[in-house]
């Protein structure tokens, strides 16, 4: 009977201990018990299996701290390791044909006669803005002859996708090869070899082109056969191996993508690479610091969900890139992640509600489901501004139109609250918002001196200020 008693208080001890480690240090668990009841009644029933006489042999380690995490696999480790990176389809999913991101080599511009460099470069931040249009208007006033002003051409004509467009483009990128252009033949590889757009497919002739801009060092033709090997397109066989060996070169060079898809790699452990956060971070970082906005919001967001998983207990290094991402990308998602960030912060300086109503109101004039019910959050709960439940009700109602789902049922809530006069000119609003979003524009995935310099940013100031409740 004794023994018997012992036993129960064991697995009492047990379930308490294994209790309190869940509660400290997995926030999933934490919120389980508070929003899902009937998971809570999951949860009970199966720490009391745990705790049953036959299950002695469950021994409680350390859970009642953080976990040794250096091995993803140790026991442990799923409460305290959440955050992963999250990597766009050009990084993680690499084939010949989505490498479309191209870092200009600028210093062939210094080729070019003086007046065609100033039109070079500032085509090229045209380019990266993605306004082929103006672009292409601006080189036209170039030497014609010049493979410099012929490659950007090309790449200018080659985005929009047409068929006339990409056969122009075709002919200027083997002009500017001929002409000795070192970047123009891997291009022109990719065309041939993908069929582009209504070029005749040439995957033999495209793969000779690849190759020989590969043998002669050319980071943008080392990634795109990296990634014709590690897509099995080269050959009809996956060699990840000598993908990883190709992209080690070209992010050694300087290229940018590249080095966000050796992260990838080493973060993944693929061809035969020992998975190291801190070298996927390092070349993380040099891309981002480089330019690129992709790094920089991968960053971001793993940075910010290592906070809030308890995994860290600072945001600097989150916010420095979603801010760079924000400001010198331009993304909009970069801006309402960020507002979101500052709401929930756990600790000042990072908590700070009116800065995050301020950046919810600057993504506030585009079709970013988000950014709009965040911020009918913020009028909903008072937090910076006044609380203002018709503004909360109207953007929940464009949230919604948004495709954006609301777990919380937060308009309905409104819906059984608010008196009819109110809700129906809420609904009027909405409509009204509605009616005056923007398309959400696609982030600057390459910053230069040159994309600063061709056009304003879509913030109305460094520090945007919310409207007068």
């Amino acid at each position: 009977m004794e023994s018997e008693r012992t036993n129960q208080m064991t697995a009492t001890g047990r379930m308490a201990a294994l209790h309190v480690a869940f509660w400290q240090y997995d926030p999933l668990y934490r919120r389980a018990w508070f929003v899902w009841p009937q998971v809570t009644a999951i949860l009970l029933a199966s720490w009391l299996l745990l705790g049953l006489p036959q299950q002695a042999a469950v021994t409680v380690g350390n859970w009642a701290k953080p976990a040794d995490c250096s091995n993803a696999s140790t026991p442990g480790c799923a409460a305290t390791r959440r955050a992963v990176f999250v990597w766009d389809e050009e990084v993680s999913r690499p084939m010949v044909a989505n490498q479309i991101t191209v870092i200009v080599d600028r210093a062939t511009f210094r080729t070019s006669a003086a007046d065609d460099q100033q039109k070079l470069a500032a085509a090229l931040g045209a380019y990266y803005r993605f306004d082929w249009v103006k672009a292409t208007d601006i080189l036209k006033a170039a030497t014609a002859s010049d493979p410099n002003v012929q490659f950007l051409t090309a790449l200018a004509l080659l985005i929009p996708n047409s068929t006339d467009q990409t056969r122009s483009a075709e002919s200027l990128l083997r002009e500017a090869a001929a002409g000795g252009h070192r970047q123009a033949g891997g291009v022109l590889g990719r065309i041939l070899f993908t069929g582009a757009s209504g070029v005749p497919k040439d995957e033999t002739a495209g793969r000779k082109l690849i190759d020989d801009a590969v043998a002669a060092g050319e980071p943008y033709a080392i990634r795109l056969a990296a990634a014709g090997y590690v897509s099995g397109e080269f050959g009809g066989t996956y060699d990840t191996v000598k993908a990883v060996d190709l992209l080690r070169k070209a992010a050694d060079a300087g290229e940018l993508i590249a080095m966000a898809q050796l992260a990838f790699c080493i973060d993944t452990g693929r061809g035969g690479l020992t998975r190291d956060s801190a070298k996927a971070v390092d070349y993380l970082q040099r891309a981002a610091d480089a330019g690129f906005e992709g790094a920089q919001i991968t960053l971001a967001r793993w940075l910010r969900d290592r906070y809030f998983d308890r995994e860290s207990t600072d945001l600097s290094e989150s916010i420095k890139w979603f801010e760079r991402s924000y400001r010198q990308g331009h993304s909009v998602f970069a801006v309402a992640e960020l507002a979101n960030v500052k709401r929930f912060a756990r600790d000042a300086p990072w908590f700070d509600t009116r800065r995050s109503f301020e950046l919810f109101q600057a993504c506030a004039p585009y079709r970013n489901a988000y950014c709009h019910y965040w911020l009918a959050r913020a009028y909903h709960d008072g937090a910076g501004t006044a609380r203002d439940y018709s503004q909360a009700y109207a953007h929940y109602m464009v949230a919604k139109e948004l495709r954006w789902q609301d777990p919380a049922n937060n308009l309905q809530r409104l819906e059984d609250f608010l008196q009819p006069d109110i809700k129906t000119s809420a609904a009027e609003l909405a409509k009204s918002i509605l009616a005056g979003l923007k398309p959400v524009p696609r982030p600057l995935r390459i910053e230069t001196a040159e994309t600063e310099t061709v056009g304003p940013s879509p913030w109305p100031d460094a520090n945007p200020r919310p409207a007068s409740p």
